[in-house]
């Protein structure tokens, strides 16, 4: 057979390959085709697929001049559904100081190209070249605007993209279902009207009677400040139990419904189970592949969700705080899957998901979809309801599996790892922080302290540091222990709401008291629908009304950086300035000295930045 022939058609002779004449569904996306499924648009065509559609990857349309690529696929029969890629075309094409990046790692060779606010544009595409059929977005981008939103490229209230795009229909969150249900409606020829898990644009009168309904567009430009009552509004109204969400644009209303319950196992097993070729399209190989692959071709992704609501995240309201873990049969038939692979060499990089030891986890209210509105899971401290004793042990299990399963000579866990989650309800360190450390670390374990700061941490939604330190020196003592050269790699983030110079010098003296300064920091961007966001853009706290401290210049943001990177000699006039301002002239000494030694950087190693770490 030919290669070709294995993945989804992306043009009208691999259609001939198949022997269709015709398509069902096309997908557009902003990346290069890559059958894997940590690609969110490889999951949702295979899930079609598999449900007996026909369908077509329209990728990267960039790639044609004069639209060319338009013409690759013919005009699907139900419907054309838009992404602009794996995460935020905003955030893949820019830095967090809207600088261009020279660089664009989900798309062939790394090459930039693409469209700013991508889904708007192949909306207008799919409209101009597929004219009369139904439009759907979703995706990273599409999902979190799908209100009202701040844009932090543009330092304005901008529409739901809904109303921008002009697209039929929004998809939030994690799409299977939800497509399914669509392409199922469309070819029945019934209406899109009222399912879970979309938003929709209605009058006033078709709105359902029940809608919550939320400041509109344009009282959120008028006062800013109304963006607490709306984004409370999508924190209560985030479950299947909630009611619609109704904002006014103008004389037309963006309709947000509530979210399907969540996933049950066997359809999560479902979705990996797929004949995920875990390669990108050989279309792609002359410009050297799609470079975004390499880091997870390898691994193993074990749930979905995050209960740990960090302000600076999304993944809550895109995912779900429910966390959806897959079996450990399923985990292991793709483990067999990999060692079967020609190219693999027996490293498993990671075998985890959005934070690694949360697999399994969950309460009896999580698992139907709902969540506490006057507690958090994880702070100030975590929930007993979880059970974390008695389930982590389900997670250490799947990793024993892996790691003796038949082919594989490592299996790492290179996702994050909460480490207020290792310890028991009487604070001993589980067993599965032993086996972490002695089997799964490949030299580094991954942990996100983001800041040293109380009040910082607080605002974050992130335990105090403390309990960071008390685990920094229980790991430092296993491996010593166990005779290993394993290191911790920590991210920090600057220029988060509540981080003034005062709380920036406090996380400076601590990784001076470890000489040590990470190569790379994350800087805050206030991505839409994230509590960090709402802080950023009203200077107060959505739950607590709290009034803070946000670094609003590029200067400030820059001495806070320069205070982690303290190592870096463009760093070294920040630094004094900071300190002159702080009134921490004190701290010049230690610093030139440590900064001055030679082979003085910290023996942890350089990871590549995360382009969508803040959510």
């Amino acid at each position: 057979m030919n290669r070709t022939q294995s993945f989804l058609p992306r043009t009208r002779q691999e259609m001939a390959q198949r022997g269709w004449q015709a398509l069902d569904v096309v997908l557009v996306t902003g990346d290069g085709y890559v059958d894997h499924p940590s690609f969110g648009v490889a999951v949702i065509g295979r899930v079609l697929e598999a449900a007996g559609w026909r369908v077509g990857i329209l990728d990267v349309p960039e790639l044609e001049a004069d639209e060319g690529a338009w013409q690759r696929l013919p005009a699907p029969r139900l419907f054309v559904g838009v992404t602009a890629g794996t995460i935020d075309s905003m955030v893949t094409n820019y830095t967090a100081s809207r600088k261009k990046r020279r660089r664009d790692v989900y798309r062939p060779g790394g090459a930039v190209g693409r469209p700013n606010r991508a889904t708007i544009r192949y909306t207008a595409l799919a409209r101009h070249h597929y004219p009369g059929l139904p439009v759907i977005i979703g995706g990273l981008e599409a999902g979190p605007r799908r209100l009202a939103y701040y844009d932090w490229w543009e330092e304005k209230l901008r529409r739901s993209i809904l109303q921008d795009a002009k697209a039929d229909l929004l998809v939030w969150g994690m799409g299977e279902r939800a497509v399914l249900e669509v392409a199922r409606r469309l070819d029945a020829g019934e209406p899109l009207g009222g399912m879970a898990g979309t938003c929709e644009i209605l009058n006033e009168k078709a709105l359902p009677a029940d809608a919550r309904r939320v400041p509109s567009f344009e009282e959120l430009q008028t006062d800013p400040d109304l963006q607490i009552e709306l984004f409370n509004a999508v924190r209560e109204e985030n479950s299947p139990s909630s009611r619609p969400l109704a904002q006014a644009h103008g004389g037309r209303w963006v309709v947000q419904y509530p979210p399907l319950p969540p996933a049950n196992q066997d359809e999560v097993d479902s979705y990996y189970d797929l004949p995920f070729q875990r390669a990108g399209h050989p279309a792609h190989d002359g410009a050297g592949g799609i470079p975004a692959l390499e880091s997870v071709r390898w691994s193993v992704n074990t749930h979905r969700g995050c209960m740990a609501d960090c302000s600076f995240c999304s993944i809550t309201f895109h995912q779900g705080r429910t966390i959806q873990s897959r079996s450990e049969a399923s985990i292991l038939r793709e483990v067999r899957d990999l060692v079967g692979h020609a190219d693999f060499r027996g490293t498993i990089t990671d075998v985890g998901g959005p934070t690694a030891n949360m697999y399994g986890l969950g309460c009896k209210r999580l698992e139907a979809g709902e969540a506490c509105l006057d507690r958090d899971c994880l702070t100030p401290k975590t929930c007993p309801a979880l059970r974390i004793d008695k389930e982590s042990e389900g997670y250490r299990r799947v990793l024993a599996a892996v790691r003796n399963s038949s082919g594989v000579k490592h299996a790492f866990v290179s996702s994050g790892i909460r480490y207020d989650m290792l310890r028991s309800k009487n604070g001993e360190l589980l067993e599965l922080h032993h086996d972490l450390v002695k089997h799964h670390t490949s030299g580094r374990m991954k942990l996100a302290p983001e800041h040293a700061s109380a009040k910082v941490l607080r605002v974050m939604n992130k335990p105090g540091f403390e309990v960071y330190e008390e685990y920094e020196s229980d790991y430092k003592a296993e491996c010593a222990d166990l005779g290993k050269d394993q290191h911790l790699v920590n991210y920090f983030i600057v220029g988060h709401p509540g981080c003034d110079l005062e709380a920036a010098v406090e996380l400076f003296e601590k990784l001076l008291e470890r000489n040590y300064s990470p190569e790379q920091v994350q800087e805050f961007i206030p991505l839409p629908m994230t509590r960090g966001c709402v802080q950023y853009s009203t200077g107060k706290d959505p739950l607590t009304r709290e009034p803070l401290f946000v670094a609003r210049g590029e200067h400030e943001r820059r001495l806070q950086k320069a205070l982690v990177r303290w190592k870096a000699p463009e760093s070294a006039k920040l630094v004094e300035e900071a300190l002159a301002r702080a009134g921490r002239e004190d701290l010049l000494g230690r610093w030139r000295h440590l900064a001055a030694r030679k082979g003085s950087t910290s023996k942890q190693a350089v990871t590549p930045p995360d382009l969508d770490s803040c959510g």
